[in-house]
């Protein structure tokens, strides 16, 4: 590496500093003071914990006290929420809603100290709007063109790939009119099928690696619950290094790289995936997250 060096600049996208900026901007934001004890709020044994342990050392490092904290562990007595003898001011929510309310209940410590305000939680409940995949259709639908402005519109078509919820309905394709379920049927070369609201994705099904009986299967099983179609996107590929059995070998991988926005005005780092598999995605065994270095000649 230090020879590498000699010729290159590497600069790493750390994004623990703005991460810790906005949990204690929110917090203040809330009504808080002073230094709040932050809870890193997800399951014990979720494939992800080496990252909250890395932010609970760095939070330390910043004079902040942090625990990654299971929900099944915490308590709301006497208004304030706690995890054994740890007071918790600060919830960084990890944890899914869906899952924290179908294991936990609408009557867990954390929902009641969220509702009663005993303790601020970022993100907090109403962002799971934004988890649901209906929320690109509702971006993509023509239908909706008025909702947004000219800007908006052109900024939509350059990011979103085409999405509408799986239903029996006219919509239009690439400006043209289409009876969505018949295209379906015919372009599932070119199609992908979501559930609306899971993760590490379960549910997926890629129109070009299934035949036709399982797409068939698939469309009719979408109609049933809230699920989105979408056009396939090209992901890009690059050959990457890798050492296996102690051997430097390199592979095809394709690559998805997720920028981190805060405020909603400025990027700050990334998550970077890397995978063989065309489903991109690290809980359903596609892939590895890795570091993102940005690299210059000197």
């Amino acid at each position: 590496m230090g020879r590498f060096m000699q010729e290159y600049l590497v600069r790493p996208l750390p994004t623990r500093h703005s991460v810790m900026h906005v949990l204690l901007h929110m917090y203040k934001e809330w009504g808080g003071s002073g230094k709040p004890n932050i809870a890193i709020l997800d399951w014990v044994d979720v494939p992800t914990r080496s990252e909250f342990e890395l932010f609970t050392q760095y939070f330390k490092a910043q004079g902040f006290e942090s625990r990654i904290i299971d929900p099944r562990e915490t308590e709301y007595k006497n208004g304030k929420l706690v995890a054994g003898d740890y007071p918790i001011d600060v919830i960084y929510k990890r944890v899914l809603i869906t899952e924290l309310i179908e294991r936990c209940g609408l009557d867990s410590p954390v929902v009641q100290a969220v509702q009663e305000r005993a303790v601020c939680m970022v993100n907090p409940f109403r962002c799971k709007l934004l988890y649901k995949k209906l929320s690109l259709a509702v971006l993509s639908d023509e239908q909706n063109a008025a909702m947004f402005s000219e800007d908006e519109l052109r900024a939509i078509k350059a990011h979103i790939p085409w999405t509408r919820r799986v239903e029996e309905r006219h919509t239009t394709y690439g400006g043209l009119p289409i009876d969505l379920v018949p295209f379906m049927l015919k372009y599932q070369q070119q199609l992908v099928l979501k559930p609306n609201d899971d993760y590490g994705g379960r549910g997926i099904v890629l129109g070009w690696q299934t035949n036709t009986s399982g797409w068939e299967k698939a469309v009719t099983d979408a109609l049933q619950a809230p699920s989105i179609v979408q056009e396939r996107v090209v992901i890009p590929e690059e050959p990457y290094p890798s050492f296996v059995n102690g051997e430097l070998k390199i592979y095809d991988r394709m690559l998805d790289t997720a920028p981190f926005i805060f405020y909603g005005n400025y990027v700050d780092g990334c998550l970077t995936r890397l995978s063989t598999d065309p489903l991109l995605n690290v809980s359903a065994g596609g892939g590895s997250t890795v570091p993102t270095f940005v690299v210059e000649k000197r």
